[in-house]
């Protein structure tokens, strides 16, 4: 079905509001004609080897939107809570806990001092020799939460091996995982893991891009 210019510019306007089953009607249709994947990508930087998501991260109305896509695939999954790190994992976090209707818990990489108590877990970095750390405040996440963990760019895996370590410590349940961002090759044995533990509708990928020097 078409509509015409002056009825979706009063819908605009808020001058005249849609019924609800138009108003489905028309997300479904601005969807199938909207390239999101493509507007992702183009607000990526490049330089030496490594993609900037700066410019991202600060578009507000694109991870709005996003957001929307991602809650709309997690929407039957029972999702309570999203577990993201602090900080570049929180824009992303915040949309979609919006959409859903949810909390967030956030794991650092440091540990606040009037935090008393901490779920934490270490993995070594084989490439620099370093033991990292994620901590997240102990009672964030319980055994009556279904967790969606999210990242916003995913190089190597690690992170969220570390993630999800984090949220079966905590003894909550997986519900999901949303990548916003895989970027070359090297994390792609950790996600193929992730899908033969929790199935492969529960592993969102949203783009994946190619690196130079991976």
């Amino acid at each position: 079905m078409s509509y015409s210019k002056v009825v979706l510019n009063r819908y605009i306007r808020g001058h005249v509001l849609p019924a609800s089953d138009r108003a489905d009607e028309i997300i479904e249709i601005a969807k199938e004609n909207l390239d999101v994947e493509r507007l992702v990508k183009d607000q990526l930087v490049f330089f030496r080897g490594y993609f900037d998501t700066t410019m991202l991260l600060g578009n507000t109305s694109l991870l709005k939107l996003v957001a929307q896509y991602v809650a709309d695939n997690f929407k039957d999954a029972g999702i309570t809570k999203i577990c993201a790190v602090a900080p570049e994992g929180l824009p992303m976090a915040v949309h979609l806990a919006t959409e859903l209707g949810v909390e967030i818990a956030i794991a650092k990489r440091t540990r606040d001092l009037g935090v008393r108590e901490f779920v934490k877990v270490h993995f070594p970095q084989e490439s620099t020799g370093e033991l990292l750390s994620l901590n997240l405040p102990k009672g964030l996440l319980t055994l009556d939460d279904r967790v969606l963990i999210i990242e916003d760019s995913c190089r190597t895996g690690t992170t969220l091996e570390m993630m999800v370590e984090l949220v079966e410590k905590s003894m909550a349940r997986i519900g999901g995982v949303f990548v916003l961002a895989g970027m070359g090759d090297k994390w792609k044995p950790a996600i193929g893991k992730l899908k033969k533990r929790f199935g492969e509708k529960s592993i969102y990928i949203f783009v994946e891009l190619v690196l130079e020097y991976d």
